[in-house]
């Protein structure tokens, strides 16, 4: 049985990054924050192609990785675990990354709520909706929450406030035309 435990491991060892199982991958990861071995900004590119897999398979492309298979992994992660993949990923894999938490707690939405897009984005606010959305779409009540957290600490990032409010208009517009065409779809 030993035997078997080390071939297991050699084959992990020697397999790339991109060959992986999605097991495998989300194993690797936890490896390597438990080793600390590699920064935030180079775990990125490893969390990038986990996440880009499961969104390639999720919008119909024909790959192996499961829709469900990723977002069970995901159920059983420590919470440590999750705030550190939430820290590493760069805002524009944090939609999908917060698609596949089951659970997102309010200081994991803080984390995710203070990223904010590199300078030379042009489509700043774009990318910041999109994270105020996949917020919005954990659970109701998480984005007020997750701000009112971020203003009583006064760790509000300087394009926060303003990008929040213009969030909160746009929801309040979706709702608007909801109730005005009920059968279009939101």
């Amino acid at each position: 049985m030993k035997e078997f435990g080390f071939f297991k491991r050699l084959w992990a060892e020697a397999l790339p990054f991109v060959a992986r199982s999605p097991e495998m991958k989300v194993a690797w990861l936890i490896e390597v924050f438990e080793k600390n071995s590699l920064t935030d900004e180079e775990i990125s590119p490893y969390m990038h192609l986990l996440l880009n897999e499961y969104e390639n398979f999720r919008n119909g492309l024909n790959y192996e990785v499961g829709v469900d298979c990723l977002k069970q992994i995901f159920a059983q992660l420590d919470r440590n675990v999750i705030a550190k993949m939430i820290q590493c990923v760069e805002i524009y894999d944090l939609p999908v990354l917060l698609s596949l938490i089951t659970e997102l707690s309010i200081d994991e939405a803080v984390l995710a709520l203070r990223k904010k897009p590199p300078i030379f984005e042009k489509k700043f606010l774009l990318v910041i909706d999109k994270v105020f959305q996949a917020v919005n779409e954990c659970r109701d009540g998480l984005l007020e929450q997750a701000t009112q957290k971020m203003m009583r600490e006064g760790e509000v990032p300087d394009h926060f406030s303003a990008s929040y409010e213009r969030f909160k208009e746009i929801l309040h517009d979706e709702k608007i035309l909801c109730s005005l065409y009920p059968h279009a779809k939101p």
